[in-house]
């Protein structure tokens, strides 16, 4: 029989394969470093994604219930126009960050404070009136809008105080918002009208108070300042 003569072929190697075996130690060296790198952030991210950004609120109980909120300034309770801007803006950010919050109309609020009796400040009582379970308390101190005859540059110290309404007149929970200066750069008085600077400030105090009762996105601080430049557009 005629000999055939068979070629044998052998697979040429390909990928991890092609290097010797000093080199694929290097680079399994390299790809784990890499792959861990790789992992902590990807992790990292991941958990962001399930967890999310959010500061968690520091006050959660106001969910699902009926909450009051009333501004003091040293002119008295929901009286002067700072405490009724203030008292308006955390309203309005409670009733839309809030699960199933139920706000107590603010001119309610304004008629059962008016007509309490001469020095009340009870605020359990007055919530109590008011058919609230929870009353949201702000007391704006030394409160400046100017900075010289030039500047507009709010400055004012805020206390936060929460009554729960069938617990009487111990406050449930409390926080204090030391002397906050915004914005840091100012806008000069020509710009702007003082009454408009006035409720432009207040807004960002009002946020601040607010997001103590629901998660908040921290970065939202980030370059605060810039928000000055539509500062205009305000009504």
């Amino acid at each position: 029989m005629a000999a055939t003569n068979q070629l044998k072929t052998h697979p040429q190697p390909t990928g991890f394969a092609i290097f010797s075996g000093k080199m694929r130690w290097l680079l399994l060296v390299l790809c784990l470093a890499i792959c861990n790198t790789g992992c902590i952030s990807f992790m990292a991210n991941m958990v962001r994604v399930i967890k999310g950004t959010d500061s968690p609120a520091e006050f959660d109980e106001l969910k699902e219930k009926k909450v009051a909120v009333i501004a003091t300034t040293s002119a008295g309770m929901n009286f002067d126009a700072s405490a009724i801007i203030m008292s308006s803006h955390v309203h309005s950010l409670l009733a839309t960050n809030v699960k199933k919050i139920q706000m107590v109309n603010q001119e309610e609020v304004s008629r059962i404070v008016s007509d309490r009796p001469q020095g009340e400040i009870e605020m359990a009582t007055i919530g109590g009136k008011l058919n609230a379970d929870y009353v949201v308390a702000i007391n704006i101190e030394n409160l400046r809008l100017r900075e010289g005859k030039t500047l507009y540059r709010g400055v004012s110290s805020t206390t936060v105080t929460v009554f729960d309404v069938s617990k009487g007149s111990s406050p449930v929970f409390r926080k204090s918002f030391p002397e906050y200066m915004f914005p840091q750069t100012g806008v000069p008085i020509t710009d702007v009208d003082e009454a408009t600077f006035q409720r432009f400030y207040l807004a960002e105090v009002a946020q601040r108070v607010a997001r103590i009762f629901y998660p908040f996105d921290p970065t939202v601080d980030v370059a605060k300042d810039a928000a000055v430049a539509s500062l205009q557009s305000i009504p």
